[in-house]
């Protein structure tokens, strides 16, 4: 007989949705107009190939302070509780992206997009509540829907830089004629995901509820099972509640299990040392997830830089706006997927499968750079089969949702107990922001000099990102059959 799921906590996971929304907002607003912006501060020199030098030092920036905060993020939930440190997130993003918009050095681009990336560090915080509102019956459906909110977030995000980019140009009549938005020509893209970042703050200040269990002050007796802070009745169906106390003789103490299939000793909440969590049953999904981040940066990095760059330099010439647009194409078709396709398939061939064919797929998504180059510059424009190799690279993006969801499955599943749930997600956290701390550098780099010095006609830089692509397969098939056997 088929498992009964848990109805969804509908108001827990909207504002969750929402808050994943404003980080992705935030994180890829820059993309269409970020090669320009980094050209107009003076930094290159007017040299159009050392764009990707700079841009990759701006990206990298923004990783980078995320991976210095992401674990005190997670200790500071595990302690003063999730709530505070969530809404701490769109508040500070919303500051941060106006002082970029308004930047007119490269200083201050760098200075404002690594504020950024420290409030995106509670992205780890953001996952750990996703799994506590969560039980065994809905966790895979709980964490496709704020993967919407992510891949939403990622689709409107480029799509609200490249259209309001630049508004003195297009809308002269209107926005144009605004002295300040004249003067920071991508202001309005900061502000108005600003914005959103508020309305979401004031979303989460009204209607968050906290989920950690904060049981730290006393241990548990025996007639005692641990109470949510604040607990609203629509939580009854957490991973940490509907838990049984029992007497372990062996252990000399009370297990409580909880509805997730995780034991935990009763007033064993003391959050645990990195040490004591990097065990093979989450090292093995953590390679993966810095595999999978590494390479899904590379690639989003590599869009507007191959793009924007002029056909005779290998890219493809576009705009900000024609970025923008084609982004938003791509993202409504993803938001589909990820409604209907992700959830789906990963019932029907369980998260191993999934994450396979969908790592898979960042080997097609890169290896359409050097092609669109080649078409391109034999064509001397973007013509027809440029264009079907174009849409071929977006349709593979598509799948790249799946790897994000099936590996989260697997980390969760390997937390050793559930007060370590928090410390777990942070941990992934910090690999998945180092990895996407380099990718930037390295990708941006490797673009420099493969077009500067020429090397197999500046298609160097895809022979090595797919190497790179062949490893993550090969650790792929590393996972366990069943996430609740990693």
């Amino acid at each position: 007989m088929a498992e009964l799921r848990t109805p969804l906590p509908k108001l827990q996971l909207t504002i969750t949705m929402s808050i994943q929304a404003a980080e992705a907002l935030s994180a890829t607003v820059i993309f269409p107009f970020v090669p320009q912006f980094v050209r107009d501060t003076g930094i290159t020199g007017g040299d159009e190939r050392k764009t990707g030098y700079w841009a990759g030092v701006l990206e990298s920036a923004f990783f980078v302070t995320e991976f210095l905060s992401v674990y005190s993020w997670g200790r500071a939930s595990d302690r003063l509780g999730r709530r505070p440190v969530l809404l701490l997130g769109p508040l500070g993003l919303a500051l941060s992206l106006i002082g970029f918009g308004w930047s007119k050095t490269f200083v201050s681009l760098v200075f404002w997009r690594s504020l950024q990336g420290v409030f995106n560090g509670n992205i780890g915080v953001l996952k750990t509540v996703t799994a506590e509102i969560a039980d065994s019956t809905n966790l895979a459906q709980i964490m496709g829907l704020n993967s919407l909110g992510w891949s939403s977030g990622s689709a409107l995000g480029p799509t609200m830089g490249g259209l309001l980019s630049n508004p003195e140009e297009r809308w002269p009549n209107s926005f144009g004629k605004l002295q300040i938005l004249r003067d920071n020509p991508y202001l309005l893209p900061c502000a108005a995901v600003g914005l959103f970042c508020l309305t979401f703050f004031f979303l989460g200040l009204g209607g968050l509820k906290e989920v950690l269990f904060l049981c730290h002050s006393r241990p548990t007796t025996e007639r005692e099972t641990p109470v949510a802070a604040a607990v609203d009745p629509s939580l009854t169906t957490g991973l940490l509640t509907n838990e049984t106390t029992t007497y372990d003789a062996i252990a000399g103490a009370d297990v409580i299990e909880t509805s997730s299939g995780l034991n935990r000793i009763a007033g064993d909440d003391e959050v645990p040392t990195v040490r004591e969590l990097l065990v093979p049953r989450l090292v093995i999904p953590l390679v993966n997830y810095g595999f999978f981040c590494f390479t899904q940066t590379v690639y989003q990095v590599l869009f507007p830089l191959m793009y924007s760059t002029s056909i005779q330099n290998g890219g493809l010439g576009f705009s900000p706006y024609m970025i923008g647009v084609t982004r938003g194409i791509w993202g409504i078709m993803n938001s589909f997927f990820v409604i209907f396709g992700d959830p789906r398939l990963i019932r029907w061939f369980g998260a191993r499968t999934t994450y396979i064919f969908s790592f898979a797929n960042t080997a097609i998504c890169i290896g359409a750079y050097p092609l669109l180059s080649f078409f391109a510059q034999r064509a001397r424009r973007v013509d027809v089969i440029v264009w079907g190799i174009v849409v071929v690279q977006l349709i593979s993006n598509l799948a790249l949702s799946m790897a994000y969801t099936s590996i989260q499955l697997f980390i969760v599943n390997s937390s050793p107990r559930p007060s370590a749930l928090a410390s777990t997600n942070s941990i992934a956290q910090m690999v998945s922001t180092i990895t996407r701390a380099l990718a930037p550098f390295i990708a941006s780099a490797l673009f420099a000099v493969s077009l500067e010095l020429n090397l197999l006609g500046g298609c160097m830089i895809y022979i090595v990102l797919l190497g790179v692509a062949a490893m993550g397969i090969f650790s792929s098939l590393l996972l366990a059959h069943d996430p609740k056997d990693a």
